[in-house]
């Protein structure tokens, strides 16, 4: 099975899991669209320590678009829109925070902004109020730097005796990974 194979695999899978497994409605445009991107980041930020903006920055817009569809089709207003805004800006200004520090790229922090976007619209759509939608969103960054705490210990486990560890690690996988446990499970 080549790559191109294997992306629409992956794609097809996450969407019809979405849609099958979590009722999802307009809401999830910007779910779908991470799904249709997901097998192309994950491969990309494994290979080349990159997230592409042409792959990440569409995302945004689609997690809106969903979000404000959303909105618009519900019964609890605004809040959907309101929530991935909010969850969107406040993981681009968090994770940017941290990337000045080093260790974590814009890339990183353009992705987690699309899927906090994404997420909390998803979650929106089941009709919880924003305190609520904050607290998922909010725990799915706790759980991914958690997640990616544990590869980067297991990193460092696994090297060879008397090798330096590669100072940069891909955070996009575990971005996404965490991103689909909470949506799919969630």
């Amino acid at each position: 099975m080549g790559g191109t194979t294997i992306r629409i695999v992956v794609a097809a899978g996450l969407a019809v899991a979405l849609l099958g497994a979590r009722g999802a409605g307009p809401a999830a445009i910007g779910a779908l669209y991470v799904a249709a991107v997901t097998a192309a980041l994950v491969e990309h930020d494994l290979r080349e320590l990159r997230l592409p903006d042409a792959l990440v920055l569409p995302g945004a817009w689609f997690a809106v678009l969903g979000a404000v569809w959303g909105s618009l089709r519900g019964d609890s207003g605004w809040t959907g829109a309101a929530a991935a805004v909010l969850c969107g800006l406040g993981a681009l200004v968090g994770f940017a925070v941290l990337a000045s520090g080093g260790g974590l790229g814009m890339g990183d922090v353009k992705l987690a902004a699309v899927l906090a976007a994404a997420l909390a619209a998803v979650v929106a759509d089941r009709g919880p109020p924003l305190s609520d939608i904050v607290v998922v969103v909010g725990s799915w960054v706790i759980v991914t730097f958690v997640g990616g705490a544990v590869l980067a210990s297991a990193a460092f486990r696994s090297r060879a005796p008397g090798r330096p560890l590669r100072a940069e690690l891909p955070f996009g996988p575990v971005l996404l990974g965490t991103f689909w446990g909470f949506v799919l499970l969630g």
